[in-house]
């Protein structure tokens, strides 16, 4: 049977050709606005690369609510490496708080890192063997250090000293020591990346030892309307210390037209901060009434520091 062709006449042959040409228009305008999207996002996204880079120098900060500390609660008493701990133990206290350098500045234990440098004079104590024995009789010793190296206008010897200092928050995290929380880093809004960068630093030389950060009352004060730098500390160090030295329990001047910052006004107003970060309180040896004021509240996590005045070692 033949088969039957279909012939196409002329006008059907120029609608074919109108079809072909306009689908290939539709295909060239897709292509194009495609084209345009994909450059347009790519733009985009090259312009957001620098700021989110620029971001990333500075830490997370954790949303609004309880902030996990790891650390134990301790009631720490004042205490001087090489001492005697005998009382301590008689009294029933179990932690203790000592300085690794002395008021003067002045390193307080033997210091194989201070005695390569040649910087300050070197302490007499053996750390790694006090420590062992207050391990020995189940004492618990955390520790500070005055860290002087962000005074240094000089930025070759500000890196210098700060390195060195890390480097002895490391012998002592490697000579036992429970924790070291460092002091005089006053962090801000304005230094908060570099503290935190130091911080970080030094959390990886001290290895499995905790780090904190001491703050003031001012930090916590400031953190409710700026970004949250009390936050931002915890992001690369262990715990926070809140120093309550020299404040006194209640205000003297009960018609001020301000409120006098107390040690009373900080646990009564400030308790969103307290039960949010956990902060160990520090307080000095003469403080006897704010300590007895804080326990009363029920805050069972706080340490002694040794007092300016407070030089003097008992021996060995």
């Amino acid at each position: 049977m033949a088969k039957r062709r279909v012939r196409i006449g002329k006008k059907g042959k120029a609608w074919v050709k109108w079809a072909v040409m306009a689908g290939v228009v539709l295909l060239l305008g897709v292509t194009f606005a495609a084209s345009v999207g994909v450059g347009t996002w790519l733009l985009r996204t090259a312009e957001k690369y620098p700021a989110e880079k620029e971001q990333q120098t500075v830490p997370e900060v954790p949303k609004e609510e309880i902030v996990p500390i790891t650390v134990p609660r301790i009631k720490a008493h004042a205490y001087h490496v090489g001492d005697r701990y005998t009382s301590y133990l008689n009294a029933g206290i179990a932690q203790l708080c000592a300085p690794l350098r002395t008021a003067d500045g002045a390193l307080v234990f033997d210091s194989a890192v201070c005695e390569r440098a040649g910087w300050e004079p070197n302490g007499s104590a053996d750390l790694a063997a006090n420590v062992e024995n207050l391990h020995h009789n189940n004492l618990y010793l955390t520790a500070y250090l005055p860290i002087s190296g962000f005074a240094e206008q000089d930025a070759a010897m500000q890196e210098l000293t700060l390195s060195y200092e890390a480097a002895l928050i490391a012998e002592a995290a490697a000579a036992g020591v429970d924790e070291v929380f460092l002091c005089g880093l006053a962090p801000t809004q304005a230094n908060i990346a570099r503290v935190c960068e130091y911080v970080r630093r030094v959390k990886v030389l001290a290895g499995d030892c905790a780090i904190g950060v001491l703050i003031t009352p001012e930090v916590l004060l400031s953190a409710r309307y700026e970004a949250y730098t009390a936050a931002q500390l915890l992001t690369v160090c262990d715990y926070l210390v809140l120093d309550l030295r020299g404040i006194p329990l209640d205000a003297f001047e009960p018609e001020a037209e301000q409120q006098t910052l107390t040690v009373r006004y900080i646990m009564e107003s400030m308790q969103y901060d307290l039960i949010r970060y956990s902060p160990r309180l520090a307080l000095d040896g003469t403080q006897t009434d704010a300590l007895d004021y804080v326990i009363s509240k029920g805050y069972q996590n706080w340490v002694i520091m040794e007092s300016a005045e407070q030089t003097d070692s008992e021996g060995s």
